[in-house]
């Protein structure tokens, strides 16, 4: 198409609503971050699991007895479930525990920086 548009957009890809148990205290850190970024809550989302998907990076974490998981609803790219897919296969871990893996992932690698 364009090729300047090319290396600042990605292209548009097929998403699915899914739902997610995401701990609170995840969420919520994402939901400042949406509002300093151009971005929405599901935006950083989908980013977290995409960098999940390259890295291979799975560490499971212990959660606080203190913090809830909620369920939201989020708009996940193809691409991503196809991956996360893989990723459960591959580790036997759940879907909604890789995307908190993911989240947790990509704050933590921020707060190391």
């Amino acid at each position: 198409m364009n090729q300047y548009f090319d290396t600042k957009f990605e292209r548009k890809e097929a998403v699915y609503r899914r739902n997610y148990d995401i701990d609170e205290s995840l969420y919520s850190q994402l939901e400042e971050l949406s509002k300093y970024y151009a971005a929405s809550v599901t935006d950083l989302i989908n980013a977290s699991i995409k960098k999940l998907i390259q890295t291979e990076k799975i560490a499971l974490y212990e959660k606080r007895r203190d913090v809830l998981s909620i369920r939201h609803s989020l708009l996940v790219k193809e691409s991503n479930l196809k991956g996360l897919d893989k990723l459960k296969d591959k580790y036997g871990v759940s879907i909604s525990k890789l995307v908190n893996i993911a989240i947790k992932n990509t704050l933590e690698d921020e707060e190391n920086e």
